[in-house]
C-alpha cells in the first residue's frame, strides 16, 4: 500500500538537493540510457528519475510503489553521468533514492529485506558465501548440467536456466591470504572481492600471471573484504560504509602502493570511498588516499612493457558500464588486446550499453535484463567473434548467456585471461584451459 507521507522517509541518506538541481533537464542523458532505449519512456530516464526524486524532495508527490519501480528499473550503469554537461551525480543520487525504500519501501518489503540479508550475512561472509556458492561451483562442472540441459528440463525452471545460461566453468575459488606482505616498495595490492573469487578465481589467477610477467610483485591482503558496491547500488549504504572502511583499515597496512582491481563495479567503487565516507571525521582523509591508490588492471598496465603475447583471433571487446562510464576507462583495454599478435578487434554496435547484468540486476529484474542481453546476442550474431572480452564478472556471465543464444561458439574471457592465454602461447606453453 502506497505511503501517503510527503518528503524523504530517511533524510540523513537523501539525495542532495544540490545535486538534484543540477539536472538542467537538457536530455542528453536519454540516448544514453539502457531502459529507456528499451522502453522509450521518460519516467525510464535518468531525467525521469531524477525528477520523481526533486518531486519527493520537494513534497509534491509522497514515494509510492510506482516511484519504487521506476527507480529499481534503473540499472545504475552511469552512463548518463558520461554523457552530461552539468555533471550531474547521478549514480550519488540513485544510491540516496534507494537507500529511502531501505527505510519505507512502498512494496516489495520482503524481498529487499532478503537482499539486505543476504548481502550481508552472505555475499559479506566469506566462509559463507563459500559454503552457498560450492553447489553452484559442482553444478557447473558436472555431467548433471549437461543432461538437464539437453534434456530440457532446466526449460521447465525459468530462474534455473538463466542461472544455467550464465554459468561458465568456474575454476577453483582463489583465496587472499597469498603473500600478504610486500617485499619491494613498488609492490601492488589485489582486491579479491567476493562473488568473484569464489565463481572467477581463473581470472585472479591470470590477473597475478600478468602482473608478475610485467616485473611487478602483487600483494593479496587476508583480511580484505567484499567492496560494499552491492550493498551501495541497492541502498544499503550503512552496509557499505562499514565494508569501506574495513578495506581502508586492510589496505593502508600493506603500504603505500597502487591498488589494482580487476572487476569494473569494485573499482569503480573503491575510488569512491573518500565520497562514501566523507561525513565520517575518522576515515574521511584516510579513505581519499586509499581511493586515490585505486587503478584497474587494464589502467595499471597501460603503457608498460609487457612479454609479446599471440592471440590469433576475431575478438570483439565489451566496455564495463562502471569501467568505461564511471572509471572514463574505454581504450587501455583495447590498446591491450591491440598490441597482440594476430588480435583482429572487432567493434560492435553498443559496446559500451549495458549488457543487464548490473550486480543482483539480472536477479531481480529479469525481463530488462534479457532484453539487454539479447540486444548484445543480435551484435555477437551479426559479428561472429572468436572471442568476446570483458572486464567485469557480471558482464561475463551475461555474455555467457548471449553467446548461447547467438548460437555462435565464441568464449567468454576476461581482459587478464585474454593477456595470460596470449602471453603463454607466444612463450609457446599450452594456454590454459
Amino acid at each position: 500500500m502506497a505511503s501517503e507521507a510527503l518528503g524523504w522517509p530517511l533524510i540523513e541518506e537523501a539525495p542532495s538537493a544540490s545535486d538534484l538541481a543540477k539536472c538542467v533537464h537538457c536530455g542528453l542523458c536519454v540516448n544514453a540510457c539502457p531502459t529507456y532505449a528499451i522502453t522509450g519512456l521518460e519516467v525510464e530516464s535518468p531525467r525521469g528519475r531524477i525528477h520523481l526524486a526533486r518531486a519527493i524532495d520537494e513534497e509534491r508527490i509522497p514515494l509510492t510503489a510506482t516511484v519504487q519501480n521506476h527507480w529499481e528499473l534503473c540499472l545504475q550503469c552511469r552512463a548518463c553521468e558520461a554523457v552530461c554537461p552539468s555533471g550531474v551525480p547521478y549514480g550519488r543520487i540513485m544510491e540516496g533514492a534507494r537507500a529511502q525504500l531501505d527505510e519505507a519501501a512502498p512494496s516489495g518489503r520482503w524481498q529487499r529485506s532478503l537482499r539486505r540479508f543476504v548481502l550481508r550475512n552472505v555475499i559479506a561472509r566469506r566462509r559463507i558465501l563459500a559454503a552457498a556458492l560450492a553447489p553452484i561451483r559442482w553444478f557447473a562442472t558436472s555431467r548433471l548440467r549437461g543432461l538437464l540441459r539437453h534434456g530440457g528440463i532446466l526449460g521447465l525452471v525459468a530462474p534455473l536456466a538463466r542461472l544455467e545460461a550464465q554459468l561458465g566453468r568456474p575454476g577453483a575459488p582463489f583465496r587472499p591470504g597469498r603473500r600478504p606482505r610486500a617485499e619491494t616498495p613498488d609492490a601492488v595490492s589485489l582486491l579479491t572481492g567476493c562473488v568473484m573469487s569464489e565463481l572467477f578465481g581463473d581470472v585472479h589467477r591470470a590477473t597475478v600471471r600478468v602482473l608478475e610477467r610485467s616485473g611487478t610483485e602483487v600483494v593479496i591482503p587476508e583480511a580484505q573484504r567484499c567492496c560494499g558496491a552491492l550493498s551501495a547500488h541497492d541502498g544499503d549504504l550503512t552496509q557499505a560504509r562499514q565494508l569501506a572502511r574495513e578495506n581502508v583499515v586492510t589496505f593502508e597496512a600493506v603500504g603505500n602502493g597502487p591498488i589494482v582491481v580487476n572487476s569494473a563495479g569494485c573499482g569503480a567503487a573503491m575510488k569512491e570511498y573518500g565520497e562514501l565516507l566523507a561525513k565520517d571525521s575518522r576515515f574521511a582523509e584516510r579513505a581519499q588516499a586509499v581511493a586515490a591508490r585505486v587503478v584497474d588492471f587494464s589502467e595499471f598496465l597501460a603503457g608498460r612493457e609487457l612479454p609479446p603475447g599471440s592471440l590469433p583471433a576475431r575478438v570483439t571487446y565489451q566496455d564495463a558500464c562502471h569501467l568505461a562510464h564511471a572509471q572514463g576507462i574505454r581504450q587501455q583495454p583495447r590498446d591491450l588486446l591491440g598490441a597482440l599478435a594476430g588480435c583482429e578487434l572487432v567493434e560492435t554496435d553498443g559496446a559500451d550499453m549495458c549488457c543487464g547484468a548490473a550486480g543482483l540486476y539480472s536477479l531481480v529484474q529479469p525481463q530488462m535484463s534479457a532484453e539487454l542481453r539479447a540486444r548484445k546476442a543480435s551484435q555477437f550474431r551479426q559479428h561472429r567473434p572468436d572471442i568476446v572480452v570483458a572486464a567485469n564478472p557480471g558482464c561475463q556471465m551475461q555474455y555467457e548467456a548471449a553467446v548461447r543464444e547467438a548460437g555462435i561458439p565464441a568464449r567468454v574471457l576476461h581482459v587478464a585471461e585474454a593477456l595470460d592465454e596470449a602471453q603463454r602461447r607466444a612463450a609457446g606453453r599450452r594456454p590454459r584451459p
